[in-house]
């Protein structure tokens, strides 16, 4: 299961530095800013997880 967690913690790492790199083409200043970051972070969060539960199924079914 450590496994899986260090999956999960790893990209959700990547996704963020790649996320706040891509961050620097917006000039930023208005509230359409917040709302991208906002979407955006909560989007990476939900797809780290979703890459870890995928690599769990298939380490399973490779078990079986």
């Amino acid at each position: 299961m450590g496994k899986h967690i260090k999956i999960f913690f790893g990209t959700l790492v990547i996704c963020f530095v790649i996320f706040f790199l891509g961050n620097g083409f917006f000039d930023g200043g208005d509230y359409l800013e917040t709302t991208i970051l906002s979407v955006g972070t909560v989007t990476v969060f939900l797809l780290s997880y979703l890459i870890a539960q995928l690599h769990y199924l298939i380490d399973l079914v490779k078990k079986k």
